[in-house]
């Protein structure tokens, strides 16, 4: 077999066609190697099905250029399911005889079975249709659960680290206190949508809100795993009306004073809002349950031997490509600076 080894973490139709970019001259591979008709088993067979083989030097070849963790007998097997899908996929193609045909054979496997999936899938993918009695019913099951939009409140908010230090505490309540009664008493020159406005530059560590107000923007209205936003919500729990002030509130996280903006209770929404999000996700879990019957279907078919045994043997292994650090995850909210 010939082939860039696909991303294991992408679904089998993406994996398989990031393959194609190795070029015309690995196709003879393909066609003269792992795909070729065996006539005889061989003693060093890995795997093999109706019309392939994958051999040693194959599962060697992907191996380099296949991302994921060190060697392990997980990793050893993982390569083997991939290489075994590939070639039953590949296999398929040509028993539909698009290996006769004089473009696709100069092509690689990807390219085959791109091939495959563009006249026998793409057709049941294109043909799906959300009814509208399936959006109905997708609408009542979830209106007041998963569809549900969660009461949120909209924040202004001055904030000192004082880490739970009695003197930084002491320093900076007195400045958070004649703001508080500063803008308790005259809310003409605050407008409630400014939250503190211009008061907010010289008057907070949180950087991200000091130009704007101290306004966050909108939050869910409950706790969520950052410390630092549970203790402005816990500070803003009493606030009914916009515009109300928290008293000034000390904690671990440092010292807060916080200003209700706009309180927007939890509801559900209508049928047209939710129209558009329950369309996309039902036809993507259709199309999702239809690309992995076809490749159940077609494993099925292919008759596949497998020799797993085989795979500890075949040691050493050369190291693992590198790969590229997952992205960090999108805080809740921009966490201020300690």
């Amino acid at each position: 077999m010939s082939g860039t080894f696909p991303h294991s973490n992408l679904p089998v139709s993406h994996r398989l066609l990031r393959g194609g970019w190795r070029g015309g001259a690995l196709a003879v591979l393909l066609l003269a190697g792992c795909g070729k008709q065996e006539t005889k088993p061989e003693a060093d067979v890995l795997a093999k099905g109706a019309g392939w083989t994958i051999r040693p030097e194959d599962f060697r070849h992907w191996w380099t250029t296949r991302p994921g963790p060190t060697d392990s007998p997980q990793a050893r097997t993982e390569v083997l399911d991939r290489l075994v899908e590939r070639a039953s996929l590949a296999q398929a193609a040509r028993q539909a005889g698009m290996d006769r045909d004089p473009e696709t054979a100069t092509q690689i496997e990807s390219l085959l079975i791109a091939r495959l999936q563009e006249q026998q899938l793409k057709p049941l993918l294109d043909a799906v249709n959300i009814s509208d009695e399936e959006l109905r019913a997708a609408y009542e099951a979830g209106r007041d659960t998963t569809l549900q939009k969660p009461a949120a409140v909209k924040l202004a908010v001055l904030w000192f680290n004082t880490r739970g230090q009695a003197p930084l505490e002491a320093r900076y309540r007195p400045r958070l206190e004649q703001i508080r009664a500063q803008v308790a008493a005259a809310a003409e020159p605050f407008p409630i949508p400014d939250g503190f406005g211009p008061l907010a530059v010289g008057n907070t560590e949180h950087k991200s809100s000091r130009l704007i107000g101290g306004d966050l923007g909108w939050l869910d209205d409950a706790p969520g795993s950052d410390p630092w936003r549970n203790a402005v919500l816990e500070a803003a729990a009493a606030l009914q009306q916009p515009g109300e002030l928290s008293a000034v509130t000390a904690t671990k996280e440092g010292l807060f004073l916080v200003r209700l903006t706009e309180r927007r209770a939890s509801r559900a929404p209508s049928f047209d809002e939710a129209r558009p999000r329950l369309a996309q996700t039902l036809l993507e879990k259709r199309r999702r349950d239809i690309e992995a019957e076809f490749t159940r279907n077609i494993l099925s078919a292919a008759q596949v031997q497998r020799f797993d045994d085989k795979l500890p043997a075949l040691a050493p292994l050369p190291p693992a490509a590198a790969t590229t650090p997952a992205r960090p995850a999108r805080p809740e909210l921009p966490t201020p600076p300690r």
